[in-house]
C-alpha cells in the first residue's frame, strides 16, 4: 500500500527552516493506518544563496551574478508494504545578474542531502543549473525538475525523523562571504 502526501511551501531567501517542511500528511483515507508525516526540509541560511564575483575583485561592482532560493514544491509517499519513503523535491530560487557580468548564461549548482534520525548525511546530489537571462531582464526566477529520493525504512514510523537540506553548493570563498556578509 502506498500513500502519497502532497505540500508546496515558499520561503523569502535566507531562510534556515522551511516551515515544518513535507508537512504531516494526516492519515490513511481508508481509516487503517494512520500515516507518518513528511520529512522536514531545511534551507540552511549559510548555503541558501550565493555571489559569484569575477576572478578579481570582492567589490559590489565585482557581482558576476547572485541567486537565492526561495523555496520548493514536493511531495512524498510511503509505501507500507515494502518499508520505503519516496520524497520529490523541486527547488524554486531567483537569480539576478551583476555589473560584472560578461555572459547572460551562467552556472551554478545546487544541492540536496538527507540525514537520517542518528544525524548522519546517507544521500547527497549535487545538480548543474544552466540559466540565461533574457536580453530585456537582468533578473530570472527558476524551478528545476523534481529531484527523486528513495530511502529504505527499518520501521516507516521512522520516516519522520530524517531530514532533508537544501544548499547552493559553494566553495570555500563562497561560504566564507555568506558567513561573514549575507546573513547580517
Amino acid at each position: 500500500m502506498t500513500i502519497a502526501c502532497n505540500l508546496r511551501r515558499a520561503s523569502a531567501l535566507g531562510v534556515v527552516l522551511m516551515a515544518a517542511g513535507l508537512a504531516a500528511c494526516g492519515t490513511d483515507p481508508f481509516g487503517e493506518t494512520p500515516v507518518p508525516a513528511c520529512p522536514r526540509t531545511f534551507l540552511p541560511s549559510d548555503t541558501a544563496q550565493i555571489t559569484e564575483f569575477r576572478e578579481k575583485g570582492r567589490d559590489l561592482t565585482d557581482v558576476v551574478f547572485e541567486a537565492g532560493f526561495e523555496g520548493y514544491t514536493g511531495e512524498c509517499s510511503y509505501d507500507l508494504e515494502d518499508k520505503t519513503l519516496d520524497i520529490l523535491i523541486s527547488p524554486k530560487f531567483s537569480a539576478r545578474m551583476g555589473p560584472a557580468a560578461s555572459d547572460r548564461s551562467q552556472h551554478l549548482q545546487y544541492f540536496v542531502a538527507l540525514k537520517n534520525p542518528g544525524g548522519e548525511f546517507v544521500q547527497k546530489s549535487v545538480f548543474d543549473v544552466d540559466l540565461t537571462f533574457p536580453k530585456d531582464a537582468d533578473r530570472v526566477r527558476y524551478t528545476d525538475e523534481q529531484v527523486s529520493l528513495h530511502v529504505p525504512l527499518a520501521d516507516v514510523n521512522y520516516g519522520p525523523d530524517y531530514e532533508i537540506y537544501m544548499g547552493f553548493q559553494l566553495s570555500h570563498d563562497q561560504l566564507d562571504y555568506n558567513r561573514t556578509f549575507a546573513n547580517k
